[in-house]
């Protein structure tokens, strides 16, 4: 038995909440986690989305149903399987979300990229492979690769605000893997800010208004 590998085209979907033109000052960039559809996942954003802000969501390449019924889809950035393959697919499906967005967008409009669950590793996987400049990076309830040259991109991860956030029920984000987590983190010498809530494994509005204040759009 042989392996064999071929590029095809892929029809990607996006969502975007908000409204886009001249007077967008701002874009947010929101990856979704495990098992989740962008459209749904976009409702949070109601906080943050306006006349104003774009927020766009695109949905992971890969689908599956999520119980056994079929009835539910969701979709996922990639796993253990074919797994360079994946996140080749990613950057090459970012960069080109990330290009058309610029286009009808102003040139002064700031980017805020923000990544949950499994988004966070998708999320800062490509903002090392295009290094986009951000007015701010969220990685929200999720972790960032052990694997990449962060050494390397610290002057491009100094040049925006980092905030990690996570709740402090989060059932996937114990204790145990919060303290591995943040030693990982200082290990790297990555110049986070911390955001940590009362709250599980959710995107919680409130967290979004925080930051939305943080962040200034």
């Amino acid at each position: 038995m042989e392996a064999h590998a071929l590029t095809t085209t892929r029809t990607a979907q996006y969502y975007t909440f908000g409204t886009a033109g001249p007077q967008t000052k701002s874009c947010w960039l929101a990856l979704h986690g495990y098992g989740q559809l962008a459209r749904y996942f976009l409702r949070r954003f109601d906080v943050v989305a306006g006349e104003n802000t774009l927020v766009a969501a695109p949905e992971a390449l890969a689908r599956f149903y999520t119980n056994p019924e079929e009835s539910r889809v969701g979709a996922g950035w990639m796993t253990r399987e074919h797994r360079l393959d994946d996140i080749a697919d990613n950057m090459v499906y970012l960069d080109a979300l990330y290009a058309g967005l610029r286009e009808n967008l102003p040139p002064e409009c700031r980017f805020t990229a923000f990544g949950f669950s499994q988004g966070c590793a998708t999320l800062m996987r490509w903002a090392l492979h295009a290094r986009p400049p951000l007015a701010a990076l969220v990685l929200y309830a999720g972790s960032i690769p052990e694997d990449l040259p962060y050494a390397q991109h610290l002057d491009y991860l100094s040049s925006f605000p980092i905030f990690l956030v996570y709740g402090t029920q989060d059932e996937f984000l114990t204790p145990e893997r919060v303290a591995a987590y943040r030693a990982f983190i200082a290990q790297a010498g990555l110049p986070v800010q911390y955001l940590v809530f009362e709250g599980g494994h959710a995107v919680e509005r409130s967290v979004l208004t925080e930051l939305l204040g943080e962040i200034g759009g």
